[in-house]
């Protein structure tokens, strides 16, 4: 990662501080130098991996919402359900993303 300026002491000592609870060693040059190797992955390589679906507790994590209102996007298809068993579902990953984009989520049928 490049950094356009120069981090100040003041923010470095406050990141630090904050992070140092559950990286004991952490100081402000090795936060600096893991700012620097830090290397996204690139939306090329996240498009080529194989999504994963993801279960009903994900999904309402990632929406905020709950159990209950998962299970109403659903029944409305609003998301979609993948069926592995009578009792298990795991739910399309690129439904709950066109969903949260506002946009129509296409059919998937897994049964």
């Amino acid at each position: 990662m490049e950094l356009k300026n120069s981090i100040t002491p003041s923010v470095l000592a406050a990141a630090t501080g904050l992070l140092q609870p559950y990286a004991p060693d952490l100081s402000p040059s090795s936060l600096v130098k893991a700012i620097k190797a830090y290397k996204p992955e690139t939306t090329t390589e996240a498009n080529n991996s194989i999504s994963k679906p993801m279960t009903r507790k994900e999904v309402a994590g990632l929406l905020g919402c709950s159990l209950q209102s998962v299970n109403r996007y659903l029944n409305e298809h609003k998301i979609q359900r993948i069926k592995l068993s009578p009792r298990s579902v795991r739910i399309d990953r690129q439904s709950v993303q066109d969903f949260l984009a506002g946009t129509e989520s296409r059919e998937v049928n897994h049964d």
